[in-house]
C-alpha cells in the first residue's frame, strides 16, 4: 500500500493529464464550432433551386436572390450590414443571433491565449459562459 503523500501524488498527477486532454479536446470542438458558424454567417446562399422548381432563386440568411422564370438574369437582394433589405423579421433574429453567436465564439477562441496567464480554472468559466451564450 502507498503512503498518502505518494497516491495523492498520483492521484493528482492523472488529475492534471486528464485535464490537459479535455482542454485540448474542448478547443478543438471549439475551432470545429467556429468554423460552422463563420461559414453559416459568411454563406450567402443556403438553399437554391433545381431542375423541378418553377422559379429560379437562391436564398441564404441575409441574401437572397429571385428570377422571374424567363431568362437566367436574378434579382438580388439583401446585405447584413442594411438590415432593412432583410426580407422579414425572422431573417433580421436570425442574423442578429448567428452574427453574435460568430463573434462570442471567435472571442471565446482567442481567450484560449489567457491559459498562459491565468489560472486555468478561471479560462474555463470565462470560456464556457461565452460559448453558453453563443
Amino acid at each position: 500500500m502507498l503512503p498518502a503523500q505518494e497516491a495523492a501524488k498520483i492521484y493528482h498527477t492523472n488529475y492534471v493529464r486528464n485535464s490537459r486532454a479535455i482542454g485540448v479536446l474542448w478547443a478543438i470542438f471549439t475551432i470545429c464550432f467556429a468554423i460552422v458558424n463563420v461559414v453559416c454567417f459568411i454563406q450567402p446562399y443556403w438553399i437554391g433551386d433545381g431542375v423541378d422548381t418553377p422559379q429560379a432563386g437562391y436564398f441564404g440568411l441575409f441574401h437572397y436572390c429571385i428570377g422571374n422564370g424567363f431568362s437566367r438574369e436574378l434579382t438580388c437582394r439583401g446585405s447584413f450590414t442594411d438590415f432593412s433589405s432583410l426580407p422579414s423579421g425572422a431573417f433580421k433574429a436570425a442574423s442578429f443571433f448567428i452574427g453574435l453567436s460568430m463573434m462570442l465564439i471567435i472571442a471565446c477562441i482567442v481567450c484560449f491565449i489567457l491559459f498562459f496567464f491565468c489560472n486555468t480554472a478561471t479560462v474555463y468559466k470565462i470560456c464556457a459562459w461565452m460559448q453558453l451564450t453563443s
